[in-house]
């Protein structure tokens, strides 16, 4: 009965001690209840990234998106399995994710100093780059302090968003990665591993003799005629 006790008490305080669907019902309850607040801020750092980008003239193409309750459920799941829990929606950083994509590698790279220094809420910055060919820089972005004292955005407080940015071959063949290797949308993986584990090393070896090379080429074609 002791250890039943102490058991509850821990789960008040550290959702890793709760049963699963305990757990999964508290912070999808959270979000749900939350989830037009959520919308909203997609909505309004959409607006601002993209006038940014419009103010100095990129070639750019822009999406968001405010994650579903079943892609969050998916995610809360996997993480669990992972060892990974969040006592709260704040701590999830990618439930507002906004994707830029640009045309050449030299916007993207320009665009990223750029944002730095005009964004008071950058929370952190990393480049993710993988064997199959996802290769993008991840922000996570909030409003900062003077943004968040005018009386329209203090609802925002400690919402935070997720901004992707790559180039657009790079992003193009992710996307192909994702669906043939990720999510394997024709069922290689379940039907015959060994044949899957061929296809997966082939992607890879088109990444790197073709993709690579075609947008580093690209790169430079802009590049010899903007110069």
């Amino acid at each position: 009965m002791a250890s039943q006790f102490l058991y509850n008490i821990l789960a008040i305080f550290n959702p890793k001690y709760k049963k699963e669907v305990d757990y999964l019902e508290d912070v999808l309850v959270e979000y749900k209840k939350k989830y037009f607040i959520y919308e909203e801020f997609r909505g309004v750092i959409h607006k601002v990234i993209e006038a940014f980008l419009r103010e100095r003239q990129y070639k750019y193409q822009i999406s968001s998106r405010t994650k579903s309750l079943d892609r969050l459920e998916e995610k809360l799941i996997r993480k669990k399995e992972e060892g990974k829990y969040y006592a709260s929606l704040d701590e999830i950083e990618d439930l507002v994710g906004i994707r830029v994509i640009f045309y050449t590698e030299h916007d993207r790279v320009k665009f990223l100093k750029e944002i730095k220094n005009e964004i008071s809420g950058l929370i952190k910055a990393e480049e993710r780059i993988k064997n199959g060919g996802y290769q993008a820089s991840h922000l996570i972005m909030a409003f900062g302090p003077k943004r968040l004292q005018l009386s329209e955005y203090q609802h925002f407080t400690n919402l935070k968003s997720e901004v992707q940015i790559t180039s657009i071959l790079h992003h193009a063949w992710a996307e192909i990665e994702h669906d043939l290797i990720y999510k394997d949308i024709h069922g290689f993986k379940k039907k015959d591993q060994e044949k899957f584990e061929k296809i997966k090393s082939k992607m890879e070896e088109i990444m790197e003799k073709y993709i690579k090379k075609a947008a580093k080429e690209l790169e430079g074609v802009i590049q010899d005629n903007i110069n």
